[in-house]
């Protein structure tokens, strides 16, 4: 009964941050930075284990498969225009894969951090299902792939529009491909908000840089390592 509360809870608490942020349009109230800090708030006042919040809010979790699934519709709609621009789309998310893991790999090593910690940093780009599935996969911890992914969406989504003013990026498949392959899910709907072809692209770069990283990412671990 108090995890089906606590899907409750989560609902509504995301419901009341989106309506803050499309009423203002402000990135710090963005409901992926808005909702967190609420419901961590609100478990730590209510002395809430995360183990009975999990047990009735994982099912949202799991609808993270699907919704990724259905970023295809707007990849088929627009899929002229995307087949115009494929192999630009795909050189670029693939440089973006590269740089993400190197840079994943020379902080760890920067900072001596633990290699467990390395290897659930490594896939932070990806969306969150195939990243957990990644970080899985070359013995990383999927609950703290999950975190990275997490912040990386935000920061994305956060500092994306305005590199985009401060790079004076103009064209729809640039400000696509930048926030569908460095932000993920997140990226990709911000990307919607800008418009309709830039968030196709994204979308395309989002799951492009899924399928590059499954490949990327082991192999370049298992060669530094």
């Amino acid at each position: 009964m108090i995890g089906f509360l606590c899907l409750l809870l989560t609902l509504f608490t995301y419901w009341v941050s989106k309506k803050m942020y499309q009423r203002w349009n402000w990135s710090l109230l963005s409901p992926l930075l808005v909702c967190p800090i609420i419901l961590i708030a609100l478990l730590l006042g209510l002395d809430t284990p995360y183990e009975t919040y999990e047990s009735g809010s994982h099912w949202l979790t799991e609808l993270l498969k699907p919704a990724t699934v259905a970023f295809a519709w707007p990849i088929y709609k627009y899929f002229d225009l995307l087949k115009k621009h494929g192999t630009a789309i795909l050189i670029n998310v693939i440089v973006g894969s590269f740089l993400s893991v190197i840079t994943s790999a020379l902080l760890a090593n920067f900072f001596q951090i633990d290699s467990t910690i390395e290897q659930s940093l490594a896939p932070h780009i990806v969306t969150t299902p195939i990243a957990m599935a990644i970080s899985e996969m070359i013995g990383g911890m999927s609950q703290l792939t999950a975190v990275f992914v997490v912040l990386t969406a935000l920061t994305g989504a956060l500092l994306g529009p305005t590199l985009i003013r401060i790079c004076r990026i103009k064209t729809a498949l640039a400000k696509g491909i930048m926030l569908g392959t460095s932000a993920n899910g997140t990226g990709t709907s911000k990307a919607f908000e800008i418009g309709p072809v830039e968030g196709t692209i994204a979308s395309l770069s989002m799951l492009l840089t899924a399928g590059a990283s499954l490949v990327i990412v082991p192999l370049f671990l298992s060669w530094i390592h």
